[in-house]
């Protein structure tokens, strides 16, 4: 079967009525010169004979005129034949949420899927189809099957999500599919059917990508949050000028309606109020444009919950500024002799050492009542609680060892910071040290709070429409395709192409033509 490659230069299969209608209609007079009047009768036959529109006779050279304008006119339409050898076809469809945008009345999903279904009927019988959906993550819908139908129901099953496509990912499964086997006699080509911009790595397997859709205008949700009593939406306007309504709903029901003017290719804060027992909100967008999944936004009321520390004992300012570096945390002062009428969910207790404890009044470290003086270079032991905390540079006066739990740093011997369950215990007065004054301190505090008192779990976004990427809202560029030629070549499991001896075949022809007209002549 013989498929046209540039069916856009079909015109030019009117060439030979062009130059049919050049031999009916030419009026060729010349000047002669006769010797007696019986000649005279001969040059009035060719003068009826150049009359416009008479019966054309014998000539050699208008079938070979005609000839080669069929050579050219199928010379520019680029003819090949479809099949070819048996190889390895593997098409990429981009399952983006941008692929949910309207062209035409249809998504461009179900555009990238009618052209695959042709792209899979053209193949020859035995051709082996892989498909691969791509989203942030790749998925193979089918993987080297021979059967047509199978292929194409597995391309029709393929949804769209919500998520931005890893093309390096997809690309890269791609290319290993093609080469598996290490078979170089089997051609295998990689089609992608998208509307982004996909880059190709050099001295790779080229891939032919298929443009879908077309420009449209869109507004979009891009973010969402809340927190008791208000939420707040951030609206992107990908299109003219415009004023858009909006409603937000908590926990199902209409709590506000908002109207916003958005300027062109602007963005636009909105904020609604919410009852104070609202656990999730939504954001709408009532306007239709051409991506409706991004009108539409979901988010958990994150609560605000706050951490009570009672900080026990003297005062310490480079702690008290450590702990402050934690925004769920109320520090609270209080003496030995008041430990027992104050509820913390953390005690931070003594001067020397100091104790990180759950529980105000027991302790499974134990130290000596005297302290004694720091002699040497303190070592760190491999923990996740003291990792990215450096001791260069570490003076101590003196300190109290300890006894029990899991040693975390030692000097010789000693320990000076240990854990046990739910306390630390710092081994040393921090005025005896110059630990406060470094990089690491309030590393290593928020890390103790980390491992005592973890910050409140976020509400459970899970289930919820969460806000669409940006860059898949925006859906005013289209990404340009492979060249036309390209692009039909591989929807259309092209072969190979006659285009160069055709021109061989016309190049020939005209040198016939030009014999011919000598000797006619």
């Amino acid at each position: 079967m013989i498929k046209l490659m540039a069916p856009e230069f079909a015109w030019a299969f009117l060439l030979p009525a062009g130059i049919l209608a050049l031999y009916l209609l030419r009026r060729k007079f010349q000047p002669r010169r006769v010797p007696s009047t019986f000649l005279w009768r001969k040059s009035l036959q060719d003068a009826v004979a150049n009359r416009p529109f008479q019966k054309l006779k014998k000539n050699l050279l208008l079938p070979i005129q005609l000839l080669a304008a069929l050579l050219l006119a199928l010379a520019l339409t680029r003819p090949a034949f479809t099949g070819g050898a048996v190889g390895r076809t593997i098409l990429v469809l981009d399952a983006s949420g941008s692929m949910q945008t309207r062209s035409d009345g249809v998504t461009r999903l179900d555009q990238a899927k009618a052209r695959a279904a042709e792209t899979i009927r053209a193949l020859p019988a035995g051709e082996e189809i892989t498909i691969l959906s791509a989203s942030s993550d790749v998925r193979r819908e089918a993987l080297n099957t021979t059967d047509p139908e199978q292929a194409i129901r597995a391309l029709q099953a393929i949804q769209p999500t919500r998520e931005k496509a890893d093309w390096d990912k997809a690309l890269s499964l791609a290319r290993a599919i093609a080469q598996e086997g290490g078979e170089e006699e089997r051609s295998a080509q990689i089609i992608a059917f998208s509307d982004a911009l996909i880059l190709q790595e050099e001295n790779t397997l080229p891939i032919t990508i298929i443009n879908i859709g077309h420009a449209e205008d869109n507004r979009a949700i891009t973010a969402i949050t809340a927190e008791p009593g208000q939420a707040w939406a951030r609206i992107a306007n990908y299109g003219a000028s415009c004023v858009l309504s909006l409603t937000c709903h908590a926990d199902d029901r209409l709590v506000q309606a908002r109207q916003v003017e958005i300027p062109a290719g602007e963005t636009a804060g909105v904020s609604f109020s919410l009852p104070e027992d609202a656990q999730k909100v939504r954001i709408t967008i009532r306007e239709s444009d051409a991506l409706l999944s991004d009108n539409q936004a979901e988010a958990p009321v994150q609560s605000s919950a706050t951490r009570q520390v009672a900080l026990v004992g003297s005062e310490n300012l480079f702690l008290e500024s450590a702990l402050k570096l934690r925004p769920d945390l109320v520090v609270l002062r209080t003496e030995e002799e008041a430990l027992a009428t104050v509820q913390a969910d953390l005690y931070i207790r003594g001067d020397g050492p100091v104790i990180f404890s759950t529980h105000p009044d027991s302790t499974v470290i134990t130290w000596p009542d005297l302290p004694v003086e720091a002699s040497g270079s303190p070592e760190s032991v491999d923990d996740p609680l003291t990792a990215g905390v450096s001791l260069r540079d570490f003076a101590l006066r003196r300190y109290y060892p300890l006894t029990g739990g899991r040693a975390l740093w030692t000097l010789g011997q000693d320990v000076l910071l240990a854990r046990s369950e739910g306390e630390i215990v710092l081994g040393f007065d921090l005025h005896d040290s110059n630990l406060p004054m470094k990089y690491g301190f309030p590393i290593l505090v928020q890390k103790i709070l980390s491992s005592l008192l973890p910050e409140s779990d976020p509400a459970d976004a899970e289930g919820l429409l969460l806000p669409m990427p940006a860059e898949e809202s925006d859906v005013r560029l289209v990404a340009v395709s492979s060249s036309p030629a390209e692009a039909r070549q591989a929807t259309g499991q092209v072969g190979a192409d006659a285009t160069v001896w055709l021109l061989a075949a016309l190049l020939v022809l005209l040198l016939v033509e030009m014999g011919v007209s000598r000797f006619v002549c």
